[in-house]
């Protein structure tokens, strides 16, 4: 893949890998454009293909606009076409944005196509994937993409917004002004202190939403019991967080609830559940609430659920009176319906004139003939399709290929009631000839002749796509005022108080009710009689006051910390009209900020009267802090600030200390024993403990380090190892001299048995011969262990040559010269484990050969190797291990094992015994007869 690493454009970001992926939560257009510009240039000037899918915050045009600015030649860019700009309307109908999947497959072939072109890569930016940002991650993670994805804030809830942060590599925020980049918790960390530290910022994060939520939310089990409550929860229940635990499900939503076993089922199938269901309060009265619920694992694996609950009763209130005008609003299109028939009827001849009106009122009518099979349409219907007014010809099938493929179900289904009778009344979207997206309002029934057949079908359509869109964004903005945890109040310029907004009754404790129509003076202390009307006063002048930090008083009498952003509301002629004002409780900070300067102060005091010796160490490796122990160096405090560690550190453990300390610099931390270096000369161990120290932009200025004298230790260390080494050789000496008069046992009985002369050169001398061998390859080992420096493990080559002209000797064959040849690995070293059962292997497969291998032949050889077969590296739960596998060869060419003779069937006991052993070692025994006898062991 080429150039791996990647200029991102996003000054907090620097430099990106491909297959990265972020997001970004934006507020405004000019949020969208802040991110997106600077990362689009980077990637044009940088020789990647750039995709742009706008959102609704942003148009093609202004996206065009946007980018000139920064990039003056971005007309080229766009002819050339190295950049693509597509509207979000237009991508969900080209590529049918229901299945993301059909999304992902047009990034690979855009990815195809932009590295044919030769381009490095593709950069991307969208908001397509909401709730598939894991498929999104397995597309760029094989491909040289980056995907940058975007998203209102204000349309996301609580849970999606954890969702989003979870899913992404990390988050792009606007915090105060300034952009933040907040790290997933939900990153693959290899290390405990990464790990921690993300858990913390996590929890804390988590926390911050969880207080501060206007929504209710309870954290649960999958039982129904409810483990905590947040304060939201309790107002809207009317009880405490401990009454809420004590009512658990069945007390706040009751199991009569019919919506409630589906909730359950579907969540317990899913993970996870939006939906509507009733709530009751403490009170015995109900309300209906929009929740939104899923199931997670807390830090120690158990899986619990948090539910989210919002109080839609106003809404619900809202949308019953929208019913009702909806019904007026139906019974005034019925009568104008009628009007419109009657006029149709008796007026046929003034059809310019119904078109004028048809036109002012963007109202169009249509009929369709059924016995003629004709569709008949107004100038005006016409034109809300795109068209211009009776140019063509239009047929049912033209009308359905306006609409969009997923609305022509509900208009198949609303004529088919209407031809039983029952007029219709439906709303649906169209594609109109020049590729907008209208909805539109059509009303129709059908008209019966006099035998009861439906003869046509007349209706009206109206094009509502403005008046929709207009009371979504006031919706939109209705919903960010009154969903804001901050306090959002507008007063007129006498200072009485005329909106107020949820938020503001929590901050303040005053309701809706209490304050509007009064003075905004209620809020202020008097010590600070006068500061409102200055700075009302300031904001008429038409400036703009930010984050001014000041006192306030709450309904309870309370003093509470505030931050103040107050600007001027202007009406459609840019003129002064009312002030609107910004609080943001921020007590919480300024206590936190107190106890922070005295959790300094305390732990200073710690550090300072610490035993163990504490000290700071910048990114260059020299000592900014100590306490005072760790004057017992013999260097004062003065001596050591400043200095760089290496001066304090003996020779021999400088490599480890440098070599941690760029394991520092990675951010892995650990403890490890260094020999220092006293004032005086003299040497001390100590036991350091480093944590590796990192600022807001990650970038690493040094080390806590924690110094342990472990002097004494070390010194009893040593003392007991000497004492261990001289107890193991001690016993590998008396084992090899037992074994040796075991074998000179075997040997004595062997001679009495020899000059018998009715058993003389009998099996049994054969058998008491062999066994001397096999307690001699033992009595090595153990030779070996006593004389060499290792106590554990045995270097097994030396320990061969040995064993085999042991063998030699013994079996001195008459004339026949019989030569030996090795091929053995240096410096392999096998615990006595291995090295006991393989030794015997050896004394079996050797004296074999000398024994039957060259029966009237003068000359053979036998041909010993042994070697390492390979390294095969495993990681194993982020951690690395190797397993080394050993082959072992011993052949002659002597007359070899006829081909129909079993090994496994052989009375032997050396075979049997070689058999057994290479199964005590896991092995594999492979047997070859070409040329002689090869025997292969292969063990690990």
């Amino acid at each position: 893949m080429r150039n791996r690493n990647r200029l991102s454009g996003i000054n907090i970001i620097e430099d990106v890998p491909w297959g990265i992926h972020f997001c970004q939560f934006c507020q405004t257009k000019e949020d969208l454009i802040d991110i997106t510009v600077p990362y689009f240039k980077a990637g044009l000037e940088n020789n990647e293909f750039c995709l742009w899918i706008v959102s609704e915050l942003i148009d093609e045009d202004e996206a065009k606009e946007a980018l000139k600015l920064d990039i003056p030649n971005i007309d080229a860019y766009l002819r050339n076409g190295q950049i693509e700009i597509i509207s979000y309307t237009y991508w969900r109908i080209e590529e049918n944005a229901l299945d993301p999947q059909t999304i992902s497959n047009y990034l690979i072939e855009k990815t195809g196509k932009a590295l044919a072109s030769g381009y490095d890569g593709l950069r991307y930016s969208g908001n397509d994937f909401m709730s598939h940002e894991k498929l999104l991650d397995s597309v760029i993670g094989k491909y040289p993409i980056m995907a940058l994805c975007t998203y209102p804030v204000d349309r996301c809830s609580a849970v999606e917004i954890l969702d989003l942060i979870a899913n992404h590599r990390f988050t792009l925020t606007k915090k105060e002004g300034k952009w933040e980049k907040i790290e997933s918790s939900g990153e693959n960390i290899n290390n405990c202190w990464q790990t921690e530290k993300i858990l913390q910022e996590s929890e804390d994060k988590y926390k911050a939403v969880f207080d501060s939520s206007l929504d209710g939310i309870f954290i649960t089990i999958p039982d129904g019991t409810i483990l905590a409550a947040n304060a939201a929860a309790c107002q809207m229940f009317g009880m405490t967080e401990k009454e809420l635990i004590q009512a658990g499900r069945n007390g706040t939503v009751g199991a009569s609830n019919p919506e409630l076993k589906y909730f359950l089922e579907e969540r317990a199938r899913t993970g996870r559940f939006k939906g509507e269901l009733d709530h009751k309060r403490k009170d015995g009265t109900t309300f209906p609430g929009e929740i939104s619920s899923s199931f997670f694992k807390d830090k120690n694996g158990l899986t619990k659920g948090v539910l989210i609950i919002r109080d839609v009763t106003k809404r619900k209130e809202a949308e019953a009176k929208l019913k009702e005008t909806l019904d007026n609003l139906d019974k005034l299109v019925k009568e104008r319906t009628a009007e419109l028939q009657k006029a149709y009827d008796s007026l046929k001849k003034s059809e310019r004139n119904l078109a004028e009106a048809q036109e002012m009122a963007h109202i169009g009518s249509w009929e369709r003939d059924f016995a003629n099979n004709e569709l008949h349409w107004s100038d005006e219907t016409y034109r809300i399709f795109g068209l211009k007014p009776q140019e063509s010809q239009v047929d049912y099938n033209t009308f359905l290929s306006y609409v969009r493929p997923e609305d022509r179900d509900l208009i198949e289904n609303a004529v088919k009631e209407a031809l039983k009778g029952k007029p219709f009344d439906i709303y649906y979207r169209i594609i109109t000839a020049n590729g907008e997206e209208r909805i539109v309002h059509e009303k129709a029934e059908v008209v019966f002749d006099e035998r009861k057949n439906p003869a046509r079908i007349i209706g009206t359509i109206q094009d509502i796509t403005k008046h929709r869109k207009a009371e979504e964004k006031i919706q939109n903005l209705a919903n960010v005022v009154e969903s804001s945890a901050e306090a959002i109040i507008t007063e007129s310029f006498d200072g009485i108080i005329t909106s107020w907004n949820k938020g503001a009754e929590q901050v303040y404790g005053y309701s809706v009710k209490e304050v509007i129509g009064k003075s905004i003076l209620i809020l202020e202390p008097p010590t600070l009689t006068g500061e409102t009307e200055k700075l009302c006063k300031i904001v008429q002048q038409g400036e703009k006051i930010r984050q001014y930090e000041t006192l306030r008083l709450r309904k309870d009498g309370k003093l509470i910390n505030v931050s103040l952003t107050i600007f001027p509301v202007l009406d459609n002629q840019g003129k002064i009209t009312a002030v609107s004002v910004i609080a943001t409780d921020i007590t919480g900070r300024k206590e936190a900020e107190e106890k922070l300067r005295e959790s300094e102060e305390k732990y200073r005091n710690i550090v300072e009267t610490s035993n163990e010796g504490i000290y700071l160490v910048d990114n260059e490796a020299k000592i900014t802090y100590a306490n005072k122990i760790m004057e017992t160096s013999g260097y004062t405090l003065e001596e050591m600030i400043g200095r760089p560690i290496w001066d304090f550190i003996s020779e021999e453990s400088k490599p480890v200390a440098k070599r941690s300390f760029e394991e520092r610099r990675k951010g892995i931390d650990d403890s490890y024993e260094l020999k220092l270096v006293r004032k005086d000369g003299s040497f001390i161990w100590g036991l350091i403990s480093a944590k590796s120290l990192f600022n807001k932009e990650g970038k690493f200025i040094g080390y806590l380090g924690m110094l342990t004298d472990i002097t004494e230790r070390k010194k009893a260390e040593e003392f007991l190892a000497n004492l261990e080494t001289a107890r193991k050789k001690e016993i590998h000496h008396r084992i090899k001299n037992n074994l040796q008069v075991i074998s000179s046992l075997l040997d004595l009985q062997a001679e009495q048995f020899k000059n018998r002369e009715c058993i003389g050169n009998s099996e049994v001398l054969e058998a008491f011969r062999e066994s001397q061998d096999r307690v001699i390859s033992m009595a090595l080992i153990h030779e070996e262990l006593y004389r060499g420096k290792e106590l554990d493990n045995l270097n097994f080559s030396p320990y061969i040559e040995e064993l085999t002209s042991t063998l030699f000797q013994t079996y001195r064959l008459g004339n026949t010269s019989i030569s030996l040849s090795m091929d053995l690995e240096e410096n392999l070293f096998f615990d006595i484990d291995t090295a006991v059962p393989l030794g015997i292997i050896v004394n079996e497969l050797v004296s074999n050969s000398l024994k039957h291998a060259f029966p009237d032949r003068e000359r053979g050889e036998i041909r010993i190797k042994l070697h390492r077969e390979k390294t095969t590296e495993l990681e194993i739960e982020n951690r690395e291990s190797t397993s080394t596998n050993f082959i072992l060869t011993i052949s002659d060419n002597g007359v070899g094992i006829p081909e129909n003779l079993n090994i496994e069937d052989l009375d032997s006991l050396g075979m049997q015994l070689v058999t057994s052993l290479v199964d005590q070692l896991d092995g594999e025994l492979e047997l070859k007869r070409d040329g002689g006898t090869e025997f292969t062991i292969k063990f690990s």
